[in-house]
């Protein structure tokens, strides 16, 4: 395939994603493409860049431990862990790298 026969990075991207889901037994549309790539960006210019891969690991993290719990109380359930790390992430500041939790 030539470079001018190579999908667009927006098409690329969501073939990756359907892929990544299914490759990993997710629903289809699990992955909210822009908030994770949101919450990466304000992580990375924010605090620093390795920052950005981390807070979307962590985040994940968090929302599946979040809908295991609703789940097993509840029947489902999920978690706000990206809205509340990209908010983390966009209030940050130099000062705060200092700072013990």
């Amino acid at each position: 395939m030539s470079a001018q026969d190579s999908p667009d990075p927006q098409t690329l991207l969501a073939r990756w994603v359907q892929s990544l889901e299914r490759d990993l037994d997710l629903p289809d549309g699990t992955v909210d493409v822009d908030a994770v790539l949101d919450l990466t960006r304000d992580a990375a210019h924010n605090v620093a860049r390795p920052a950005g891969p981390l807070a979307a690991y962590a985040a994940g993290y968090a929302r599946a431990l979040a809908d295991v719990e609703a789940g097993a109380a509840a029947g489902g359930g999920t978690s706000d862990a990206v809205d509340r790390a990209t908010a983390l992430a966009r209030a940050w500041t130099a000062d705060e790298a200092g700072e013990a939790p």
